[in-house]
């Protein structure tokens, strides 16, 4: 067996003898254990048994490795985001968090075509499999164990998937969700150890309750930022919401000048390569912003960023939609297909292949005898949500800063798995408990807000479906009213690319990660000179 960690950007690895861990995690007594006090918490494990009753016990952000005297025990946590990569190679089994090193060192050139077209369609391939063939990758929540070079067992230790309903009141679980809110901001705070927080603050919810915390918390240190077009929705409430809580804002314009010219040197493809990992789509959207604030020193070296990832998803934004009321077992892979394989058209072959594969997923034990709904948001966590969302804070660690995600604290999770789809649609429960118990009273609920309402959900249903049948042209034009973020100049330069060394791009005019991702996987097979 071999181990080649090379990845130390915003979170470095620390080693004692056979043990490897990167990140951080609370233990059952709230303890926060980083770099050497959790090699000394890990040190205990001697057994399978050691190693399970750890990982089912721990709670945050983490990839462990340990070498025992008969296996070698592999993790990564809820959040995937420091991704572990395996091969099998002449007997042995080499594990990386590095796949392009792995790449190399092999000499490795078949691509997986399935992969690949999961990568185009989806934003991210799915389950173990990379773009590289006879490499793959560990997954949310998941753990190997290794023996004699073989893995002889591989699962999941954590499940969204639920079997059962939270049978309390609405009164009663919006107690509930309070205390899972304030246990889990207390535990953000002892993290910090009173490190400057930078805060993207748009106008939603999640990174408003995210601000709303530090200061009932006497967080002090924090510089909020919101950054797009000048002209950006985002901005009104999120400057407001910085001023009535008295953080500092900043504003990071996307204008052209801003954006420049990315492809001149190759550190935006160094930034594609380190973010893409061979299976994502590497996320430029807060890259300029971040890159931003280091160039013009307005961040300290040792600031943590903390990003409102998912908090919607807890909150059931999933729901109305993309999950439609009753959802059955049965139609699972039909809404998979139809939701998510969005980016890329596929071909009724191609589909027949991603459906083979997405069959074989739901033929886990994990999942038996649960709730459809809950199914479909635990493949939903463990594929877009971590391999997507997630894997975006890629930005954040490529320029040497590390980050926080509060809403994926494993007692949120826990409490919200098995809140009723009835409290989830139009996140009523959510929404309720942040309005009246932290905006409120914090005088940071506005009158204008983008949230939308069920009817407003389902008027943008109807729209989504009109917009596929006009005429390219239009829906180009429509994406660029749309776009608060300024991606056209970005688009334009990566379309470019794609034209002067005559490779070909599909269309669809949905939305600009169609041209980002494709571009990217001609990055990723050398054919951009």
């Amino acid at each position: 067996m071999h181990i080649s960690l090379k990845n130390n950007h915003g979170f470095s690895w620390y080693q004692s003898e056979n043990i490897f861990v990167k990140g951080y995690f609370f233990d059952e007594n709230d303890n926060f254990l980083e770099k050497n006090n959790a090699l000394l918490f890990l040190s205990k494990i001697r057994f399978k048994e050691d190693f399970l009753k750890v990982i089912h016990l721990i709670n945050g952000c983490f990839t462990i490795i340990i070498k025992t005297n008969t296996n070698c025990f592999v993790a990564s946590d809820t959040t995937r985001i420091f991704p572990i990569f395996y091969t099998f190679q002449n007997g042995d089994i080499h594990i990386s968090d590095d796949i392009i090193f792995l790449k190399k060192h092999y000499q490795i050139q078949n691509f997986d075509k399935i992969a690949e077209l999961e990568l185009k369609s989806t934003l991210h391939t799915y389950g173990k499999k990379t773009l590289l063939k006879n490499v793959y990758q560990i997954q949310s929540s998941e753990y190997l164990i290794i023996k004699n070079e073989k893995i002889i067992e591989n699962n999941f230790f954590f499940s969204y998937a639920s079997e059962t309903n939270n049978p309390a009141s609405f009164n009663t679980q919006k107690k509930q969700a309070f205390t899972s809110f304030e246990n889990t901001f207390k535990r953000l705070i002892k993290s910090l150890n009173n490190k400057t927080v930078a805060l993207p603050l748009s106008s939603g919810f999640d990174s408003r309750l995210i601000a709303v915390m530090l200061k009932k918390y006497n967080y002090s240190n924090v510089i909020c930022y919101t950054y797009g077009k000048k002209d950006s929705f985002e901005i009104e409430n999120s400057k407001k919401t910085a001023k009535y809580l008295g953080h500092k804002w900043l504003f990071v314009e996307y204008s052209e000048n801003l954006l420049g010219n990315i492809l001149n040197t190759t550190f935006f493809k160094n930034y594609a390569n380190y973010a893409g990992k061979y299976s994502a789509m590497p996320n430029p959207q807060e890259y300029f912003a971040v890159h931003y604030l280091k160039e013009n020193k307005l961040i300290p070296n040792d600031t943590i960023f903390i990003p409102g990832y998912a908090g919607d998803f807890l909150g059931g934004s999933q729901f109305l939609k993309v999950i439609p009321k009753s959802l059955e077992a049965s139609n699972i892979i039909n809404l998979i297909l139809r939701e998510k394989f969005t980016n890329y058209k596929l071909k009724k072959k191609e589909k027949k292949h991603i459906r083979n594969e997405l069959e074989i997923v739901l033929e886990n034990d994990i999942y038996k005898n649960k709730i459809p709904s809950s199914i479909f948001e635990d493949i939903d966590i463990k594929e877009k949500i971590t391999k997507y969302i997630f894997n975006s804070a890629n930005f954040y660690t490529f320029f040497g800063y590390e980050h926080r995600f509060p809403f994926w604290d494993k007692e949120l999770l826990t409490f919200f798995k098995r809140v009723p789809e009835k409290h989830k649609i139009g996140k009523i429960l959510f929404d309720t408990l942040l309005i009246n118990h932290y905006f409120k009273p914090f005088k940071v609920s506005f009158k204008e807000e983008i949230q939308p309402s069920l009817k407003e959900i389902i008027i943008q249903k109807i729209k989504n479906n009109i917009k596929s049948f006009l005429p390219l042209l239009v829906k180009k034009r429509l994406l660029e009213k749309n776009s608060w973020i300024n991606y056209k100049p970005i688009i334009t330069q990566l379309e470019s690319d794609i034209k002067k060394n005559d490779l070909p791009l599909k269309r669809q005019m949905k939305s600009y990660n169609e041209v980002i991702i494709q571009w990217y996987v001609f990055l990723a097979k050398n054919k951009l000179k």
